[in-house]
C-alpha cells in the first residue's frame, strides 16, 4: 500500500518510495540519511502537528510534519 510517512502510526515500518518536492527538501533528507530504498520506522508521531520521530539506519532522526508530508513509502500488506 503506498501512503506517505506522515499518515503512519508509531511501530509501523515501510519502504521509502519517493521524495516529492525540490532539490532543497532532497538535500536535506538525504543528509539525515533518508534516500528512495531505505526501510523506515516511525518511533513516535507528535501530537497536534509536532514532529515525526523516525528510525533510519539505526539513528533516530526527529522531521516535521511538512517534510513528512513529501516522503511517499510503500507499507508492506500485512
Amino acid at each position: 500500500m503506498i501512503t506517505t510517512l506522515e499518515k503512519l502510526k508509531n511501530k509501523d515500518t515501510a519502504v521509502v518510495r519517493e521524495i516529492q518536492g525540490g532539490i532543497g527538501i532532497r538535500q536535506r533528507l538525504g543528509h539525515l540519511g533518508v534516500h528512495p530504498g531505505d526501510m523506515i520506522q516511525v518511533v513516535r508521531t507528535g501530537f497536534f502537528g509536532g514532529p515525526v520521530l523516525i528510525k533510519i539506519h539505526g539513528v533516530e532522526v526527529a522531521i516535521g510534519q511538512g517534510m513528512a508530508r513529501k516522503i511517499e513509502v510503500d507499507l508492506p500488506e500485512a
